[in-house]
């Protein structure tokens, strides 16, 4: 039987194979949080990396909201995997904070992930990076098909793989295929331990709407543990996971995570 990270692995493997996410002499940046998503996926990427046939470059990279630096548990992870992480200062908890107050029941989530990206595709640039790859999975990519259904009156979800509209900066994300159960079970084992996750500081109360979505599907799979697998299945029959299919949809408009 294969273990967590086997499947993950093999999983990820097939998403990048599928959607022709990396290619020899690409220069991916890994965006970092701190959180087991991204850990789990710079991980992954690394041991594909060790097998890959044509060789490519992987970047981790942290972008801090503040001016404050990543903590030092971070660091010391990357130290004992062997990496430099890269890190940024931003403005970005600035202007969250103060769109929020001008318009009460403004997503801070939906924002901020919206301002990181563009301001990760600036910083990348400047490291020679042609690739931005980020540790949404298959979960995260249902859950934004229904923060979307729900609370932005949109049809739409996370794809795959997307050019950046601004930017000569490919968006992927290899962990389409990979459940977020795999990625708990992983983080709790791994051999390398690690750090503790904390709440953004957008989110003193770690409550967001995708919380509050998570909830709700985990009611249903107490009723019908196929709740997630049919849901990602019937996006797949629909196409929802071809580039210029999503782009004639509209790109995610609730993507926080």
């Amino acid at each position: 039987m294969k273990s967590p990270f086997q499947l993950i692995v093999k999983r990820t493997g097939k998403a990048i194979g599928d959607f022709d996410m990396i290619r020899g002499g690409d220069k991916v940046a890994v965006g970092i949080s701190g959180g087991k998503d991204s850990l789990a996926l710079i991980m992954t990427l690394k041991e594909l990396q060790r097998r890959a046939r044509e060789k490519y470059e992987i970047v981790p990279v942290y972008l801090s909201i503040t001016d404050q630096p990543p903590r030092d548990t971070l660091f010391q992870f990357f130290d004992t995997l062997g990496m430099e992480l890269k890190w940024f200062t931003s403005n970005i908890f600035q202007s969250v904070d103060a769109m929020i107050r001008e318009r009460p029941g403004e997503s801070p989530c939906r924002l901020c992930s919206r301002f990181r990206r563009a301001v990760l595709y600036e910083r990348i640039k400047t490291l020679g990076c042609n690739k931005l790859a980020l540790g949404h999975h298959l979960d995260d990519i249902i859950e934004t098909y229904l923060l979307n259904l729900f609370f932005a009156g949109k049809i739409a979800t996370m794809p795959p793989a997307a050019k950046a509209q601004s930017h000569d900066i490919l968006l992927i994300r290899p962990f389409v295929y990979v459940r977020e159960h795999l990625i708990i079970e992983f983080s709790q084992k791994s051999p390398i331990p690690f750090p503790d996750d904390s709440c953004c500081v957008l989110l003193p109360d770690c409550m967001s709407m995708r919380t509050v979505i998570k909830d709700w599907i985990g009611e249903l799979r107490k009723r019908d543990e196929r709740v997630m697998d049919n849901a990602f299945a019937a996006l797949k029959k629909h196409d929802f996971f071809r580039e210029d299919l999503h782009k004639k949809r509209g790109k995610e408009v609730m993507g926080d995570g």
